[in-house]
């Protein structure tokens, strides 16, 4: 019993930039779970109350995702400027600005605000990862932020349930939900701000180059990480076929109330995430990222899977624990991977090349699912989002046997922090 306990729990020994950075790490986690809770019925709120259409709860998805495209551009600003000033302006003109749901509402509104909200953390999200990679060492990181979600789900499940407990109370005061996501979806980015940087502006004065030079150059130098990025581009696509479907099916066809809903899109999955990001992380720190996404994505696979067999919400309470499961790994996956093959100096630039992918598969995904629920239904694009997956595991099961005949290249260098 000690022994599995200290497998999802081990034992962690910090140093002292260690230390100081998890201890701004749980906070921002804290109010970053909190901010995902509160907006986690934003969809809900777009087909209930505002009476959006399918074309446009696939548009608030495909352009919040689609600015990520810019992801590069961030990257290329943080190699040569400052990353604070980055994340602080990230805040201000993206999370903060659901401030203005309080005086404009309308699925316009909804749409144009997470699409600026999505551009501002395409840029903020290589800062944040260069500060995991520097900050925490190759041996801690994952367990490290693991825990730091594990308290970012449990704000993001508190908040959902409470989010879902007031909106059916008084549907109409949702602009308050949003406006309070607002202040903490900042709050958080100014606490990633504050954390220690040693050595971050010394490795990254060099030459200014374009946006997308880095780009195009990564992708066509690392083998390894071209195939790992198409992989993941593949999870992607299957992810977001199904996740602008899934407020139309838990809306249009099994009526749920506001506490339904909100168990569905944010209080399930945290709380079976919890469970499995410890483990998922120490896979992490003893494996490398590709065996860990292979699995994640098999477990995944069953989330879209239930959607097309569940015939109340109740199967689609089963469906996101499912989707929990899988998740949690593709969460460590996704925020950590590009570190298995950055080198030190060029982290930001590999984790923009990452998130640019997410834009780009975003551009065409949830319009595709939309296209395969209105011309053959529900059930053929879950299947179809299903198949996917299973397709990404497999080829990233055979990466990483690859991987496992070559030294370098698919697994990152032990270095201090």
């Amino acid at each position: 019993m000690k022994q599995l306990l200290l497998l999802w729990w081990p034992r962690l020994e910090l140093n002292d930039i260690e230390q100081r950075t998890f201890g701004r790490h749980l906070l921002a986690a804290l109010l970053d779970g909190v901010y995902a809770g509160l907006i986690s019925v934003t969809a809900y709120v777009l087909r209930r109350e505002l009476h959006a259409t399918a074309l446009q709860i696939a548009l608030l998805y495909s352009l919040q995702m689609s600015m990520f495209a810019f992801s590069s551009i961030g990257a290329s600003i943080i190699t040569t400027g400052n990353h604070r000033r980055v994340m602080l302006v990230a805040g201000l003109i993206g999370r903060f600005s659901y401030l203005w749901i309080m005086l404009w509402h309308t699925p316009a509104s909804f749409i144009t605000i997470a699409a600026l909200v999505g551009l501002c953390h395409a840029t903020y999200l290589p800062a944040q990862n260069m500060i995991f990679r520097t900050n925490y060492r190759r041996a801690s990181r994952g367990v490290c932020y693991a825990r730091a979600q594990i308290v970012a789900l449990l704000g993001t499940s508190s908040s959902a349930w409470l989010v879902g407990r007031f909106l059916n109370w008084k549907a109409s005061a949702f602009p308050l939900a949003f406006a309070a996501a607002g202040l903490c979806g900042l709050g958080a980015y100014l606490a990633y701000r504050s954390m220690p940087n040693p050595g971050i502006g010394a490795e990254l004065h060099r030459a200014r180059r374009l946006p997308y030079a880095d780009f195009f150059e990564i992708l066509r130098t690392d083998h390894f990480f071209r195939r790992y990025e198409l992989y993941f581009f593949l999870y992607g696509v299957a992810f977001m076929i199904t996740e602008p479907l899934v407020p139309m099916l838990v809306n249009d066809v099994f009526r749920a109330d506001w506490s339904q809903a909100s168990r569905v899109f944010g209080v399930i999955h945290p709380l079976v995430m919890i469970v499995f990001l410890p483990l998922y992380g120490r896979m992490l720190d003893r494996t490398g990222a590709v065996p860990l996404a292979a699995l994640a994505y098999v477990a995944l696979a069953f989330w879209p899977f239930s959607l097309a067999v569940a015939r109340s919400v109740d199967g689609a309470y089963v469906a996101y624990a499912f989707f929990g499961v899988g998740m949690a790994g593709v969460d460590v996956a996704w925020m950590l991977g590009a570190n298995t093959f950055a080198p030190r100096e060029r982290i930001q630039s590999y984790m923009g090349v990452h998130v640019t992918m997410v834009g780009l598969r975003a551009m065409s995904a949830p319009y595709l699912g939309l296209l395969l629920k209105e011309t053959l239904g529900f059930r053929a694009a879950f299947s179809c989002s299903t198949l996917l997956l299973v397709g990404a595991a497999c080829l990233m099961v055979r990466l990483h046997r690859q991987c496992a005949r070559q030294e370098t290249g698919c697994r990152e260098a032990d270095e201090g922090a």
